[in-house]
């Protein structure tokens, strides 16, 4: 007897072998069981997961001697001619070579007979999308009102491609991609009952090489039973083609500790192990996303289906960066996989995004850059001009020797002799006009945000409005009152106090708006355009209360 390969060996024979399609199982099991049983299926889903099988199934539950029941018996002569194929109530047909209008009309010809010895005649389409329009359309009518004693099953792999008109006249089971542990432990009871010597990491490559496909697991699994009956984990891993965890682990980690010279060395052992390199862009892209995963979660043990050993390498590369780089760099590495795939030397386009992303660790996040900056400036006691400030980012005050009027001295007093000179009766705008043109001369940012606000001198005391949108700049004028202050006072020639109100009854601005205030300063607009980058996110500012600029693409 020939052989038969573990994939039809093991093919599900009733609706609890079907493993993780638990709710396709229930929904077709309770329509047998309550009699309610629809005239047509649409099973769409990948590849390897069940869809046939379920049809077939199906077909035996409907047609057993005992049934209809949800557990066909598997010993009656329907049960067995359909698990054999020979049942001429049961016909499969192949969409992609069944496809034209004449092979529908002669379907639609042979559905009106009624079936020979079981209770329906079932027609299972396979790879369904492939038909043409015109077969569509001429299996329409049928595919709505069918005799009563046809059923019809529809399998796809492309759901998207099957006719609108098609969908609304099926019931429609998506089936999806079977989970990593329950392939492993199907694996595992077919491996024991068929004698077969095989480790726990064995079975974890085979699964994950099946990519959530039963069939290509065993499809797999045979194909390591024929090269080696010992099953060595090495010998497996170089017939799937499988990267080693330790070359993932060990590119991620020269990519973040930037050692490119070890970054070649790791691709030079690839290469002369024969690896391919397409291949092993796709898994590298996987494992910077198991590590993001593993950051955000903070551990990822119940979510990455990695071994123990795996984990801890896992772990030890997250608990040296940070979330914004791993993002960065996955960003980067999906952009590598396209191009790596689509490349003439692979190999070259590899190196060069490993290379490239291997710079992003030393680079700093924008927000912090500035915050650096603004603190050097404010200790060597340097006064920033207009276009080195950025809307929300808190500036360094006035230096001491900044000459913010001729006749003032470096140390003020606290209380200013009111006697000492007459004070200049100036109209009520001129003194404000004053202050402002001061401020402006001292190249200060104050400037930036006084120029929209209003003004009202009354006496001793500057009152100071901040109207709608404007009112995010009251709490940084707030701490840099002082200054307004000692300017008005030595214009106004007496001690003059300033005092700061918003609206209340006005919204803050929106996200739009600020952006679009955001763009208009000169600093920003240079960066954008240097390295074509983008306003991705604006945060409220922590320390003074107010939005700002927090981050750049």
């Amino acid at each position: 007897m020939s052989y038969l390969v573990l994939a039809r060996k093991w093919r599900p024979r009733t609706f609890s072998d079907l493993v993780g399609q638990e709710t396709v199982s229930h929904i077709l099991s309770n329509a047998i069981s309550h009699g309610k049983i629809a005239h047509a299926y649409l099973f769409s889903g990948p590849r390897g997961v069940g869809k046939t099988s379920s049809a077939r199934i199906l077909a035996r539950a409907i047609n057993c001697e005992k049934g209809p029941v949800p557990e066909p018996c598997g010993t009656c002569p329907s049960c067995i001619e359909i698990l054999e194929g020979s049942s001429v109530d049961v016909m499969e047909i192949d969409g992609a070579s069944n496809n034209s209008v004449n092979d529908i009309r002669e379907l639609r010809e042979r559905v009106r007979y009624a079936p020979s010895s079981g209770r329906y005649k079932v027609y299972i389409i396979d790879e369904a999308h492939m038909l043409s329009d015109a077969a569509f359309n001429a299996l329409l009518k049928t595919l709505e009102e069918p005799p009563p004693h046809v059923v019809f099953v529809l399998a796809t792999t492309a759901p998207r491609k099957i006719p609108v008109t098609v969908l609304s006249r099926c019931q429609h089971l998506p089936f999806r991609r079977i989970p990593l542990q329950k392939i492993k432990g199907r694996l595992r009871s077919i491996a024991e009952a068929e004698g077969l010597r095989i480790s726990e990491e064995a079975i974890e490559m085979i699964a994950r090489a099946a990519d959530g496909s039963m069939r290509d697991s065993l499809t797999i699994l045979d194909q390591v039973i024929s090269f080696s009956p010992d099953m060595r984990d090495s010998e497996i891993k170089d017939l799937l083609g499988i990267p080693d965890f330790r070359a993932l682990y060990e590119i991620a980690l020269s990519v973040i500790k930037g050692e490119r010279k070890r970054l070649l060395d790791v691709i030079q052992e690839l290469t002369d192990r024969g690896t391919d390199l397409k291949a092993f862009a796709k898994d590298l892209m996987n494992f910077f996303r198991d590590l993001l995963t593993a950051k955000i979660t903070g551990g990822g043990g119940d979510i990455l289906d990695l071994s123990e050993s795996d984990i801890e390498m896992v772990r030890e590369i997250v608990d040296m960066t940070s979330e914004e780089l791993l993002t960065l760099l996955l960003a980067e590495m999906i952009k590598a996989e396209q191009d790596v795939r689509n490349a003439f030397s692979p190999r070259v386009v590899l190196e060069m995004y490993l290379i490239k992303a291997s710079y992003l660790s030393s680079l700093k996040p924008l927000q912090e850059a500035i915050e650096d900056i603004n603190l050097l400036l404010s200790q060597q006691s340097i006064v920033p001009s207009p276009r080195s400030t950025v809307i929300g980012q808190e500036s360094p005050v006035i230096s001491q020797q900044s000459p913010v009027s001729s006749t003032h001295e470096t140390e003020q007093p606290d209380e200013i002799n009111d006697t000492a000179t007459e004070p200049h009766h100036l109209p009520p705008s001129e003194p404000w006009k004053e202050v402002l043109r001061r401020i402006d001369e001292s190249n200060h940012p104050l400037f930036c945000k006084l120029s929209g606000a209003e003004a009202e001198v009354k006496d001793n005391t500057i009152i100071i409005r901040f109207n709608g949108g404007l009112s995010v700049h009251a709490d940084s004028v707030r701490k840099n009152k002082r200054i307004i202050e000692e300017i008005a006072s030595d214009i106004m020639k007496k001690k003059v106090s300033i005092k700061i109100e918003t609206s209340e009854n006005k919204k803050r601005p929106s996200r739009k708006e600020l952006k679009e205030e955001i763009l208009k300063e000169p600093l920003v607009k240079e960066v954008i355009e240097l390295f074509g980058g983008k306003i991705v996110e604006i945060r409220e500012n922590k320390r003074n209360g107010h939005p700002g600029m927090a981050n750049h693409e």
